[in-house]
């Protein structure tokens, strides 16, 4: 008989009342051992775990959560980050290098290199949140990926680190340095500038949450210009703003 998958032995933890055997099977299961040998990574069992753990999950089986790994991991990320743009551009001025991180160390950027590694196949997170599969939200998994950038810091410091990190994201978003970058990340302002110009006010954005997300609305002088349904408020919103300042003369 095959190996059952991580997500499958969550599946019959979650369906059994609490089994502390089924518990264990699930915080040792050799999908971690595999990603930490795929990619090479000098990490502990329990380190990977803690990275991963949701606070669905911590919350329901008393194991230790990642929020504060997070909070660590996205400053690790700021500054491999910041480095890496002085090295390609040591002439640009400071706020276009500052605006080019923020398209990087961001949510939409970490999920899509999340997602590279799988990472949704890995978070443990609580009954209800798998039932609804929190686990593949960009948000859930941009926060596992800080958690794990600072377990990896943590024990290898931050040349380690910062290989890691940055080869997984070149292979999952080969533009991410490129300057022509912050045309669409800028839109929110860009549109912003053109909006108060013209009309003398600014955009609006209005968002109501739903089942999978947000519905976001974009309004211009009183008049709904754009919507659409997006994993997070701040996505809709730039999106958004991108869509009208291509189909508009602004």
């Amino acid at each position: 008989m095959s190996q059952l998958t991580l997500h499958q032995a969550l599946t019959n933890l979650f369906s059994s009342e609490r089994d502390d055997l089924l518990l264990e099977a699930c915080l040792n299961h050799p999908d971690l051992e595999l990603f930490l040998k795929v990619n090479q990574l000098n990490l502990s069992f329990q380190s990977l775990v803690h990275a991963l753990t949701h606070a669905s999950f911590s919350h329901e089986y008393q194991v230790p959560h990642q929020e504060l790994a997070e909070f660590f991991g996205d400053a690790v990320l700021q500054l491999i980050v910041t480095q890496e743009l002085m090295r390609l551009y040591p002439q640009e001025k400071e706020g276009r290098l500052s605006k080019l991180r923020s398209t990087i160390v961001n949510e939409k950027t970490l999920a899509i290199v999340a997602k590279s590694l799988n990472l949704q196949d890995l978070i443990f997170v609580g009954k209800g949140e798998f039932k609804k599969n929190t686990q593949s939200q960009d948000t859930v998994l941009s926060d596992s990926l800080e958690a794990l950038m600072a377990k990896i810091y943590e024990v290898n410091g931050l040349n380690y680190t910062g290989e890691k990190f940055l080869g997984w994201l070149n292979r999952a978003v080969p533009q991410a340095f490129d300057l022509d970058q912050l045309e669409q990340f800028d839109a929110k302002s860009r549109l912003q500038e053109r909006t108060l110009a013209k009309y003398k006010n600014l955009p609006r954005y209005l968002s109501e949450e739903i089942s999978q997300g947000f519905k976001v609305q974009l309004w211009i002088n009183e008049k709904l210009q754009a919507e659409g349904h997006f994993n997070s408020k701040k996505n809709g919103e730039r999106e958004l703003a991108q869509q009208v300042l291509i189909k508009n003369e602004f």
